[in-house]
């Protein structure tokens, strides 16, 4: 089967334009924020909900995730991370981003056309293998159909062979769970019609995401102030039946993922650093680009007031 064929871009005019210097004065990445105050209080990554009670909501938690959390390769047209999945939920992450092409009865996972050189089954199979060494930790689980025409129908059918295989891994009720009810398990958000979960842009779930960004101006003019607002209104709700997702990550014709990971970092350090740590806020679930183990800690510590 051709599972890595020849990539090709709908952004690729106008990169040239990102010669423009740009890149050099973003300032650090996601993975270079600093260490969050109150360190010592904090669990490590592999283990910090296991330090959380058990009738905590799920929504009413600050859950750093990954947004294309595979993509790995295709160059920087493509990639959006650097770690691993392993690497990724032993730093701390509990968000993945999982997009699915329907091929040959089985699912490749991909960015847009670019086979990301692992399958649906070794996901599981890593969340497995996590799961049953840190038993009190829990994963969300985006499953979105990517680069594929294939009916909802088959989708679901090759899906639920999955479920079947991985008995007993993956909890599929549409409603928001307290932490204790899904420890040791992955939490399903539904991106494909009839799928099991919590359906992915239903009532349950308010989601910001405006990902096609053009230039690195419209990080300060667009996407910051929708990323902090949202952000705000995660903090401000008080909905357990509710859950936030606040994507920072973006890229668009004049715009790499990696540019726009760099511009965020600053304004999002920024924004965690005007917190009131001891207040214990909740922003709900952040997907990022290019996470490292310091922009994970930085979000799950919020949890602990650290």
């Amino acid at each position: 089967m051709e599972l890595t064929e020849q990539r090709i871009s709908r952004r690729t005019l106008g990169r040239a334009v990102l010669a423009l210097g740009a890149a050099g004065t973003l300032g650090a990445g996601l993975g270079a924020a600093a260490p969050a105050a109150g360190a010592a209080q904090v669990p490590g990554g592999a283990d910090w909900m296991g330090a959380l009670p058990s009738d905590s909501w799920l929504s009413r938690l600050t859950v750093p995730g990954t947004h294309d959390t595979c993509s790995l390769h295709g160059g920087p047209i493509t990639q959006t991370q650097t770690l691993s999945v392993p690497d990724q939920l032993a730093a701390g992450v509990r968000f993945f981003d999982i997009r699915c092409r329907l091929i040959d009865g089985v699912f490749a996972i991909h960015h847009g056309p670019v086979f990301q050189e692992i399958f649906f089954g070794d996901v599981l199979n890593q969340c497995q293998d996590f799961l049953a060494h840190h038993p009190q930790e829990s994963v969300l689980m985006r499953v979105k159909q990517e680069y594929s025409t294939a009916a909802a129908a088959d989708f679901r059918s090759v899906f639920e062979g999955y479920r079947a295989r991985w008995s007993g891994l993956m909890w599929g009720e549409n409603r928001i769970p307290r932490l204790g009810e899904v420890r040791g398990r992955i939490v399903l958000l539904a991106d494909s019609p009839g799928l099991p979960g919590i359906p992915w842009g239903g009532a349950l779930t308010d989601i910001e995401d405006d990902y096609n960004i053009g230039t690195i101006f419209e990080i300060a003019s667009r996407k910051w102030p929708e990323t902090s607002a949202h952000l705000d209104a995660a903090r401000a709700s008080g909905d357990p039946q509710r859950l936030f997702l606040t994507f920072t990550s973006s890229s668009g014709w004049g715009l790499w993922p990696r540019q726009a990971a760099d511009a965020m970092a600053p304004r999002l350090n920024g924004y965690l650093g005007g917190l009131n740590p001891a207040a214990r806020p909740v922003l709900g679930t952040v997907p990022m680009d290019f996470v490292g183990a310091d922009s994970v800690r930085r979000l799950y510590a919020l949890n602990f007031g650290g």
